[in-house]
């Protein structure tokens, strides 16, 4: 039997999907409250990084996120509480900033959603 396909188009019924067919990974944005946002710059060691208001913040998170959504990411939302991520960048061996906030997020999506390829 001789099997000729002069193009993709007639691959359509193959059952194996591509990397291309599967949706883009889950992502986790950092989030703040903004009762929270003081109290989280006075711990970030790169607050003076952040956004001056709360307000500020948002409008670029919110704008990542929206972004992020029309790629086709499922975005979860990882608040961060000022009385525990201190500890918790301390219990995993980071500092209270970017790498921080990085790795918790990277921890929370892990968890939620395992390994992602």
């Amino acid at each position: 039997m001789d099997i000729r396909v002069s193009n993709s188009s007639h691959l359509q019924n193959n059952p194996m999907t591509s990397s291309d067919d599967r949706p883009p990974p889950a992502v986790g944005v950092y989030w703040i409250t903004e009762g929270d946002y003081p109290a989280l710059l006075s711990i970030f060691d790169d607050a003076n990084r952040m956004p001056r208001t709360w307000k500020e913040w948002l409008r670029i998170a919110e704008e990542m996120e929206r972004g992020l959504k029309a790629y086709g990411h499922a975005v979860m939302r990882v608040h961060l509480d000022p009385n525990t991520f201190s500890d918790w960048c301390a219990n995993h061996g980071t500092t209270p900033g970017a790498e921080g906030r990085k790795r918790i997020i990277a921890a929370a999506v892990h968890e939620r959603y395992g390994i992602q390829s």
